[in-house]
């Protein structure tokens, strides 16, 4: 490997800043970065203009609050990983990052509000978001989402969107540690109705265990059964 792709990878060094120099003229090369585990806590102001051709980026637990300006000018970039840092909100750019993004983890951040952009995307496939103190997800979930991974753990959520019933490519649902409100109607924005749909037009239901509980009698039960469904939902981990 040259210098350049020997630097792309570099964790648990307690590095504190960027080596950016040290890429000297093969940043045009990298399609990789993985930084994890380190003590950055900034990164080059001009680092969105040095990498053209990456497609996946990590900078899991750094000490990172900022995002260096143009991360939309990563044109190819498929995989973003900002989990465990000090991220309190995401550059005003990202939507431009999400036109290409598959995969975003941002858990562990304390972001407690989620932008409108990210659950609005119709290319992103899988979205980390556990441990970010959010109390509600935006209700802008379009009608041609691709998302099939949604991890919402240990958040302040008390609700979900009735846009949730547009997520009919999700495979696998985490809202473990989720503590649901009382299901009265004053308080939910989710019917059961729409929930039903949710359920009726998903491949997670023939992925669940028949033995954790019986959908289908649930489904015939009335709206106060909404929070007991959700619950069980709450503790499946559904995989292919």
């Amino acid at each position: 490997m040259c210098p350049a792709h020997q630097n792309g990878v570099i964790k648990n060094q307690g590095l504190a800043e960027f080596p950016l120099d040290s890429f000297a003229d093969h940043t045009h090369l990298i399609r990789s970065l993985y930084f994890e585990n380190n003590a950055l806590q900034s990164l080059p102001a001009d680092f969105c203009d040095h990498f053209p051709s990456l497609s996946s980026l990590t900078f899991s637990h750094n000490q990172l609050q900022t995002f260096s300006p143009g991360i939309g000018k990563f044109a190819l970039l498929e995989f973003l990983n900002l989990s465990f840092n000090r991220f309190a909100s995401l550059p005003d750019d990202f939507a431009d990052a999400l036109k290409t993004l598959q995969i975003l983890v941002l858990s562990g951040n304390p972001l407690f509000k989620l932008p409108d952009c990210v659950c609005s995307s119709s290319v992103l496939q899988e979205l980390y978001a556990s441990q970010t103190g959010i109390e509600d997800v935006p209700d802008v979930f379009p009608a041609d989402s691709q998302l099939k991974v949604l991890h919402l753990a240990d958040n302040a959520l008390c609700r979900l969107p009735p846009s949730v019933a547009n997520l009919t490519q999700l495979v696998e649902l985490d809202l473990m540690g989720v503590k649901w409100i009382e299901s009265q109607d004053s308080k939910t924005s989710l019917t059961l109705a729409a929930f039903t749909t949710f359920l009726n037009g998903n491949p997670l239901l023939e992925r669940i265990d028949k033995k954790v509980c019986d959908i289908s009698s649930l489904l015939r039960c009335p709206y106060s059964a909404l929070k007991l469904l959700l619950f069980t939902f709450a503790r499946l981990r559904c995989t292919k």
